[in-house]
């Protein structure tokens, strides 16, 4: 038993330092690692909930831009709808273009905040992997070390049997079976697995460059209300307050519309670039460390973990060695007689 379980140490050491290798486990860690480290904030609770609250002011400052401010703007103008619709077509060309693509933004980006709250448990539990402790990149490191300690026991093993190779087969065999389970990599491999789903959505090329050209168009939405809607509409406004407060008369007649505008210059917009822009520039990244077969990693260690300690620990029960101790020697010389 001794020396299958030495041999199966070896084999299972070259095993994990060939996987290590072959899956190229160095290069993609580091990229999960960048991954998480850069969409970190944005899981957070409340990176979440600023989120959560941009999306949902696009959405209020469209619904008071479509159902007041361009209502009143016509009315003003005294237009049919056809007309008025050429008329935003040719003056405030991105409102025009806001107010039609914005229904399939709200339906393509609000399932996608949803499933990310939905996962933020499951990202903080990936994201412990190996442990709190330990950066994911540093997961090769351990896979070739555990690998080197499981060839060198197993040789040792081999190479003076004994029952100090059976206690070093036994306790390593029962650190490597022992410690993912202690440490809860499978149900955090089982989170991880989960979490990627999201990425697979979110930095895919097709959807990195729709979330691009929504921050674009919420751009130049933005532009054509501040220079051309709202001075469109400055005649509708009350006529004294128009000529001593301007933007402040604006604001208190559509302030849903003119809040936005404003949180949007100031911060929303760079934010919203910035997100937009990490999701084409990660995109590759996030492929190549997806690329790790995350579900049989746990088992790669469990199982045979488990399996080098049953056996080494099998030669060290009292019942066997005694059984060995008490077994008469053949004396050659009375085989003979």
């Amino acid at each position: 038993m001794r020396r299958i379980a030495a041999v199966l140490a070896i084999v299972v050491g070259f095993g994990l330092i060939g996987f290590t290798i072959v899956e190229q486990v160095f290069s993609r860690s580091q990229d999960a690692q960048t991954i998480a480290d850069h969409y970190r904030g944005l899981m957070s609770a409340d990176g979440l909930r600023d989120l959560s609250r941009g999306f949902a002011a696009v959405q209020a400052a469209g619904g008071e831009l479509g159902t007041k401010a361009l209502p009143r703007l016509q009315q003003s103008l005294a237009m049919d709808d056809a007309q008025f619709a050429a008329y935003v077509a040719r003056e405030m060309p991105h409102v025009a273009q806001f107010d039609a693509q914005a229904p399939g933004i709200v339906n393509l980006v609000g399932p996608v905040i949803a499933q990310m709250q939905a996962e933020r448990a499951d990202y903080a539990t990936a994201d412990s992997i190996p442990a709190g402790f330990l950066p994911l990149s540093s997961a090769p490191w351990l896979f070739v070390a555990i690998g080197g300690a499981l060839i060198a026991v197993g040789a040792f093993a081999l190479a003076r049997p004994g029952t100090a190779a059976s206690v070093a087969l036994a306790v390593v065999g029962l650190g490597i079976f022992l410690a993912p389970l202690v440490l809860g990599i499978p149900g955090k491999v089982d989170a991880a697995v989960r979490v990627t789903a999201i990425g697979r959505t979110g930095l895919a090329p097709a959807t990195a460059q729709k979330a691009v050209a929504a921050t674009n168009l919420f751009d130049g939405m933005v532009a054509d209300v501040r220079s051309k809607l709202e001075p469109a509409l400055a005649p509708t406004l009350d006529r004294q307050a128009r000529a001593t407060e301007g933007h402040q008369q604006f604001a208190r007649t559509f302030p849903t519309l003119a809040a936005f505008a404003d949180e949007w210059v100031r911060s929303t917009s760079a934010k919203s670039h910035a997100l937009s822009d990490s999701q084409v520039t990660l995109g590759a990244t996030f492929a190549n460390a997806d690329r790790i077969p995350l579900e049989p990693i746990p088992w790669m260690f469990i199982i045979p973990g488990f399996v080098i300690a049953a056996l080494a620990g099998s030669t060290l029960l009292p019942s066997r060695r005694s059984a060995r101790a008490a077994a008469p020697a053949v004396n050659p010389g009375a085989a003979t007689a």
